[in-house]
């Protein structure tokens, strides 16, 4: 039996040939091949036949599945943006909305403080995180952003940490000095003067014991 060439009938049906550059804008806004298939509204054998042909397969494939959803929260993700940023959802997911806000580039992939923008080998992630730039809870676009571990930690929770415009100072100024820093070095000569006492006690008891060891003649 004669094997069928592409593009010809099936069926009594003519097929639809995919176009190579249909095939390459597909993989383009997508991240596996199963993907680009649906992206094309075609069956994936269909897609991974042409894909094949143009030698586009291989070079799509992902079988570890990184950069796609894996279906969770489907529901959450359809609420809208807009009613988002309204504050009508004020306990909605702050790494569901960081991951849709990525997707449409509506933030900048870095810190907002330090700059940060070094991405894992792995599998290209960044360890920032989506905050509040001022008043907690409020969704509003221009009060979120984007801060890396280190500055989420140094700016949050902590009572002895220093206000975050302090903190982003001095990253960006090398000779900046906080109101914090004299009392910092009070507490240090407090600390000091303590390691000094207990030096000279241990000094005293050291001479006793050797006192005591003489006298009974060790």
């Amino acid at each position: 039996m004669a094997k069928k060439s592409v593009g010809g009938n099936q069926g009594g049906r003519p097929l639809i040939p995919l176009l190579k550059s249909e095939i390459e804008n597909s993989q383009r806004h997508t991240n596996s091949n199963r993907q680009a298939a649906k992206w094309l509204n075609v069956s994936y054998e269909k897609y991974k036949r042409y894909a094949k042909i143009y030698g586009l397969f291989d070079s799509h494939a992902n079988p570890m599945g990184l950069g796609i959803s894996k279906g969770f929260g489907k529901k959450p993700s359809s609420v809208s943006l807009r009613d988002i940023f309204s504050n009508k959802y004020p306990k909605y997911s702050m790494i569901r909305l960081k991951n849709r806000m990525l997707t449409r580039n509506m933030l900048d992939h870095k810190c907002g403080m330090c700059g940060f923008i070094e991405k894992r080998v792995t599998d290209n992630k960044s360890p920032l995180m989506l905050t509040f730039k001022d008043k907690m809870r409020d969704y509003r676009r221009d009060n979120l952003w984007l801060l890396c571990y280190n500055c989420m930690f140094l700016t949050t929770a902590a009572p002895w940490a220093a206000h975050k415009n302090h903190i982003k100072s001095s990253l960006t100024k090398p000779d900046f000095k906080s109101s914090r820093q004299e009392k910092i070095k009070y507490m240090d000569h407090l600390d000091t003067h303590e390691d000094e006492i207990i030096e000279k006690i241990h000094e005293n008891d050291v001479h006793w014991q050797k006192q005591i060891l003489t006298e009974l003649g060790r």
